[in-house]
């Protein structure tokens, strides 16, 4: 009885990334948050608010993680800088900070 010929299953196979991510990688702001500049601001913002935007609106108390552009600032290096921002957890952040900028 004949046998399936063997599949090529190569060692490593690349993940897909998502537009998202290609859009970060090329942003000329990724650059910027690595910066001590940055940091700066991000430990000012979750200092004056250390508690998650998102999370109190909805009467939970979670601790923020992220300091998070109110206004995307969507390569604009002046904006980047300028604020305003707000504390968000990484949940927040992640789910339904992506949900509102993406309309």
């Amino acid at each position: 009885m004949p046998t399936a010929p063997r599949q090529f299953k190569p060692a490593y196979a690349p993940t897909p990334r998502s537009y998202e991510a290609d859009r970060r990688a090329t942003s000329a702001t990724k650059s910027l948050y690595s910066l001590a500049a940055w940091r700066k601001i991000r430990a000012d913002q979750l200092r004056r608010e250390p508690l998650c935007r998102f999370c109190i609106a909805n009467g939970i108390a979670r601790a923020a993680t992220t300091c998070d552009h109110v206004e995307p600032h969507r390569g604009d290096v002046a904006r980047f800088w300028a604020g305003p921002f707000q504390s968000l957890c990484a949940p927040c952040h992640s789910s339904a900070k992506q949900r509102a900028e993406q309309g």
